[in-house]
């Protein structure tokens, strides 16, 4: 099990040991209105990742072998690019 799979399984566990259902359904209304913070803080925190890696002499190439995607996104990701953004310019 993945790190994510991990926390999520705990975050999912402890929502739905909430018994008040209307409790539980704010709870969850909270959570999902908060996705949009944490999906902008995960991406800086991975392109922190990526800059250090590269600061530490590791190519794009070589972060993407080390993350497992493509060379073309580890750049992306360097740079601060995001999939969502990209969707968003061809849309």
């Amino acid at each position: 099990m993945s790190f994510a799979d991990d926390h999520t399984t705990h975050i999912i566990n402890a929502l739905t040991s909430i018994n008040d259902p209307a409790s539980r359904a704010r709870a969850a209304g909270d959570m999902l209105n908060s996705i949009p913070a944490l999906q902008r803080a995960l991406r800086e925190a991975r392109q922190e990742a990526v800059l250090q890696m590269r600061a530490a002499g590791a190519s794009h190439a070589d972060v993407a072998t080390e993350l497992g995607i493509t060379r073309s996104r580890a750049q992306g990701i360097a740079e601060g690019k995001s999939t969502a953004a990209r969707k968003k310019a061809t849309e």
